[in-house]
This record gives C-alpha cells, sequence and structure tokens, in this order.
C-alpha cells in the first residue's frame, strides 16, 4: 500500500481567521472593530481565504514531484517502472526499502548483522569490540573490532572468513581495524552417572544420553533456546543434571562431574563443590570426553 504522507500545514480558514484577529491589538491598538462589516476584517477573511488554498497546494506532492525525489534518491541512472499509481508506490516502497539497508558497520550489532548477510554459510557472529583477535582476546585494543564466524556444518571455515571480511571491509568506519576470525571452543569432559527407570533398556540409554549432552553443548543447536551455545555463557553442573533428569527412560541422576585442560576453569562454591566451567567472552564450549555410566538402585 502506499505511504501515507503527512500534512506540512494542516491550518484550514477558520484557524488562519481566528490566529490573524488575535494578532490585532498587538499590531494595531487602535483597531477596534473586529466586526465582519470591517474592509479590514474583510482583508483579513480575503488573505485567509487565499492562505488555505496556499496551505492545500503546498500538502499535495504531484506525482512527477514524487518521481523526480526518487531519482534524486536512487542516481539519475534510475527510471520509473511504469507510469501507473500501482508502479509509483513500487518504486517509492522499493527506495525506502533500500534507504533503510544497513550499509555500514558502527556498532557490534551492525558488524554481527553484516556477518549474517556476507555469506549465507555463515550461522553465528559474534562481535568483540576493542580486540585484536591477531593479538589475543584478553587486552583492549582501541579501534580494533574482531568478528567471530561460525560456519554452518560441513562448511570450510576459510572461505567463509574470506568472503566475510570481504564483505566487511569496504563497510568499516576508515578508523576501525576489523579482524574476522573462527570460533575457539573449550573442550568440556563430562562424567555423569545415571539411574534408569525400572522398564527402561539400560542398553540403550547411554546413546540418547551421550547425544543429548552433545546437542546441548553444540554450537549452532545447543543452548536452552536451541539456538546455539551462547558465546562466554559458563558450563553448569546443575544444568546438566536438570538436562539428564528429563530424559526419557532415566528415573535420576546420582552424579555429574565436568573436566577442562586448564584447572583454573574449574568453579567451585564456598564449600569446595565443583559447580561449573568458566567460558570467556569469545569462546564457546565442546563435549569432548563423555563418561557415562548407568547405576541401578
Amino acid at each position: 500500500m502506499p505511504l501515507t504522507l503527512p500534512d506540512l500545514d494542516d491550518r484550514r480558514y477558520a484557524d488562519l481567521l481566528e490566529e490573524a484577529r488575535a494578532l490585532i491589538p498587538s499590531y494595531a491598538p487602535e483597531w477596534t472593530n473586529h466586526n465582519p462589516s470591517d474592509p479590514g476584517i474583510t482583508l483579513i477573511e480575503l488573505f485567509a481565504w487565499l492562505s488555505e488554498m496556499l496551505i492545500y497546494r503546498l500538502n499535495r506532492v504531484s506525482d512527477d514531484n514524487l518521481r523526480s525525489f526518487l531519482k534524486l534518491l536512487n542516481g539519475k541512472e534510475w527510471m520509473p517502472s511504469a507510469s501507473t499509481p500501482e508502479a509509483l508506490a513500487a518504486d517509492i516502497r522499493a527506495t525506502v526499502q533500500e534507504l533503510r539497508r544497513q550499509e555500514r558497520a558502527i556498532s557490534c550489532d551492525d558488524f554481527e548483522a553484516l556477518a549474517l548477510e556476507a555469506d549465507a554459510r555463515v550461522a553465528r557472529a559474534r562481535c568483540l569490540p576493542r580486540r585484536n583477535a591477531l593479538m589475543g582476546f584478553e587486552a583492549e585494543q582501541p579501534g580494533h573490532v574482531s568478528v567471530i564466524v561460525v560456519p554452518r556444518q560441513d562448511t570450510g571455515l576459510l572461505p567463509v572468513l574470506e568472503a566475510v571480511e570481504a564483505y566487511l571491509e569496504p563497510r568499516r568506519l576508515l578508523t576501525t581495524f576489523v579482524h574476522v576470525v573462527g570460533p575457539q571452543s573449550v573442550p568440556v569432559d563430562i562424567e555423569a552417572t545415571v539411574v534408569p527407570l525400572p522398564d527402561a533398556e539400560p542398553g540403550g540409554l547411554l546413546p540418547r544420553v551421550a547425544d543429548a549432552l552433545r546437542a546441548f553443548l553444540d554450537p549452532l543447536r545447543g543452548g536452552e533456546q536451541r539456538t546455539g551455545w551462547p558465546f562466554g555463557r559458563n558450563v553448569f553442573v546443575s544444568e546438566i543434571y536438570q538436562l539428564l533428569d528429563q530424559l526419557p527412560g532415566v528415573d535420576h541422576v546420582t552424579e555429574v562431574e565436568l573436566a577442562s585442560n586448564d584447572s583454573a576453569r574449574l568453579i567451585h562454591n564456598e564449600q569446595g563443590n565443583q559447580i561449573g566451567v568458566a567460558v570467556k567472552p569469545h569462546e564457546l564450549v565442546a563435549a569432548r570426553t563423555l563418561t557415562l555410566a548407568v547405576a541401578t538402585t
């Protein structure tokens, strides 16, 4: 449907006449006869009528004016698709949509949106401001932006990174250095013991537990929303308990323990019990070794 244009001036004859009459005491105090029979009032009424006609013309924009403005926005080579009102409305809609298209990367949201737009093979993108991926993610580097790209399954990483970098390069600010890298994963080892329901088949339970754990930590389909494990989100023992306890055939879980290559990542509570594994803002997680067991009640 055509865009509704606002009225540039919504005053009418009565509004203009009343406004002019209200100004008489300020500009002509000696003028005291404001009746319609006064010649001055007659002139004010005439000017109000003429002004209303001019305002009406001001609020009307012709089709030729619209096409000229569209040519100004689209470039001198632009030509209207047709001369009908429907074609003009379609040209306006297409021009507005093109103007709203994001062409400049300023904020992190801009970089992530453009990275997803750069190549259909990009599944997820994460932008970290003031970080130079080539120098590590720990220290701030003003003027640098790092974009982490997660490709879709069965997709080579290097061609995707090159495509995203080429797409972002002309859209960055001149003072910004953009670094496009692949994801970094933290290997997490999980040891768990589950107790099956009395009527469950123990032989088929462990594969389901393993599949559920790998899917839960998957970078593309993991997490609570099943949209991929969030960047920088810690892994907690409690959520592993909750995940396994809800699986069909599982009565309850007796033990869950997490391990990582870096013991400093392990999170413990005040009592010394393990509660999770710490993940840095630029990292994802990956289930590396699953040590699963079935216990009997």
